[in-house]
């Protein structure tokens, strides 16, 4: 009996309906503005005075804003919460003149007096914020956060009113205006702070979502632990005209393969990472979504310098001396790395390590320096453990292991861990050995050599060199930049006479990047502002 016509079309509708391909996340998301990006493991806190990784930065940099921005070409300062800004003739106070528009998530202004609540959060000595040593450029904030003084008005931050804010550095700070553009700077909304908790208590509530308040082009509408963080745009935020996004999801997955195959299916517009393996494939193809990028960055083997046989700096260098970078960066990585020679990467603004000692391969010598430090053929040599948990970690963890068993006979344990896990291990120093990266936070020498002062909250290393320190004060109290750059370059030559941390090779960026997102532009520190994206065919 033949079907009748209305029931014959429902069954061709049904057919084409199976037969017809379902719209990615990438496709539908791009027809609404709505960003799909891995940023890898979930981040230790959305607390900007907490975030303590590039990738959960990026949260940050949607869902809060500075005094300063960064421009996504060439990461110079330009305005943000501050319209415009004055600098003295010393070079010593800085005035920051707020927009009146700037606004909070919930509608409140945005004003002076937030960003001095805010100082003094992250430098409370209770509050123990990494990046507080940030700050230290001003006048009194490094007496105050080690509690030398408690009265904070001897801090050189001060409110001239409601929308203008005075800054007094303690020294010339050439990249003052570029520093206050890192999200630890970002102020955080004192009446939500002190609705969870007191001023200077970490991790509280209020983060979480329908508590969080910030000042940022996206406001947080959800945190799924191993899933997700949701924003959506702020209406409140002074400049939401220009913001084309809509949403963002920002993807938390860890595991550097299951987020290409993701990218693969169409799930993600943008990638944290490209898996090793997967590079020479996305190379060949025309129109290629890889993009590659230099950074001002470099990788390295974080080492517990207070840990035995690892307070020896013969044994430091020893195991330096070992690493072969050029099999690091040419055969293992592939991307375009460079094997380091120093700390620092070459430096934008003419900074370039020229003294004395270099890195190099000389396993003779490694094995001359270890028998000197009492293990000759690693005879005696503790069994240590390397830990490992970034993307790149698997295989520059076994290269290590093999080139440290090769040519010193040492037996390296590879030991795995979750990023937040070993980031955790790492700075309460329970850890013997730690691959690491570390991208500058600001584009200036100063961004990595004060890492190893002993008051700076990532001095993971535990490294203490008085010598050293004092190094780095003469270059921060000096304005000519020749000076300064023949203080970085002393400073340096100690660290790498010292080794409190082996670099291993100046890295570069990855990121997959489908074709349908516009403003992300590669630069030095990977920093994207969201105000400058936006998706479309």
């Amino acid at each position: 009996m033949p079907l009748r016509a209305p029931l014959a079309a429902l069954v061709a509708a049904l057919v084409l309906s199976a037969c017809a391909r379902r719209e990615s996340g990438v496709e539908s998301g791009t027809r609404a503005q709505i960003l799909h990006q891995g940023i890898g493991a979930d981040p230790n806190d959305l607390d900007p005075q907490l975030v303590s990784t590039n990738q959960a930065a990026e949260v940050s940099m949607a869902l809060g804003e500075g005094l300063t921005n960064y421009s996504p070409g060439d990461l110079h300062p330009v305005p943000g919460v501050a319209e415009r800004w004055d600098v003295s003739a010393d070079g010593l106070v800085y005035t920051f003149h707020l927009r009146p528009s700037a606004r909070w998530s919930n509608g409140d202004p945005v004003g002076a007096e937030d960003f001095i609540f805010s100082a003094r959060r992250i430098l409370s000595p209770a509050f123990a914020g990494e990046f507080s040593y940030m700050f230290f450029p001003v006048r009194g904030a490094e007496d105050f956060c080690f509690g030398r003084t408690r009265d904070f008005s001897t801090v050189g931050v001060r409110a001239v009113d409601a929308h203008t804010l005075r800054y007094e550095l303690r020294d010339p700070t050439p990249y003052f205006a570029t520093l206050v553009a890192h999200w630890s700077w970002y102020p955080v909304h004192p009446p939500t702070i002190l609705k969870f908790g007191r001023i200077d208590q970490p991790f509280t509530a209020w983060t979480r979502p329908g508590n969080f308040v910030g000042n940022g082009p996206f406001s947080l509408s959800e945190w799924r632990i191993g899933d997700r963080i949701v924003v959506e745009k702020n209406p409140f935020y002074w400049d939401a005209a220009r913001v084309r996004l809509a949403q963002i999801n920002f993807h938390l997955i860890a595991d550097a393969d299951s987020e290409e195959r993701a990218f693969r299916a169409g799930q993600l517009h943008i990638t944290v990472g490209v898996p090793f393996s997967r590079i020479g494939a996305y190379l060949a193809r025309p129109a290629s979504p890889l993009r590659i990028s230099e950074a001002f960055s470099t990788f390295i083997v974080t080492l517990n310098v207070a840990r035995p046989p690892l307070d020896n700096p013969l044994v430091r260098r020893a195991l330096s001396l070992a690493i072969d970078r050029s099999i690091l960066a040419v055969r293992v990585l592939r991307d375009g790395s460079r094997p380091a020679e120093s700390l620092l990467p070459p430096d934008p603004h003419g900074y370039a390590y020229g003294g004395e000692p270099r890195l190099h391969f000389d396993p003779a010598e490694a094995r001359r320096l270890l028998a000197a430090a009492g293990y000759p053929d690693g005879k005696g040599f503790p069994r240590l453990e390397l830990g490992i948990a970034g993307l790149h970690d698997s295989s520059v963890g076994e290269a290590l292991q093999q080139m440290w068993s090769k040519e010193l006979r040492l037996d390296i344990s590879l030991v795995r861990s979750e990023p937040r896990v070993q980031m955790d291990n790492v700075h309460a120093h329970r850890f013997d050995m730690a691959l690491a990266s570390w991208i500058g936070d600001y584009l200036d020498p100063m961004s990595f050599l004060d890492v190893y002062i002993a008051t700076s909250g990532h001095n993971d290393s535990g490294y203490r060199n008085p010598a050293y320190d004092r190094l780095i004060a003469a270059a921060a109290s000096t304005r000519e930049t020749e000076l300064r750059f023949a203080q970085f370059e002393k400073a340096e030559s100690q660290l790498m006479l010292d080794l409190p941390s082996i670099p291993l090779f100046h890295s570069t960026r990855l990121h997959l990047v489908d074709r349908s997102v516009h403003g992300f532009e590669s630069n030095l520190m990977d920093m994207h502002p969201y105000t400058s994206i936006w998706l479309g065919n």
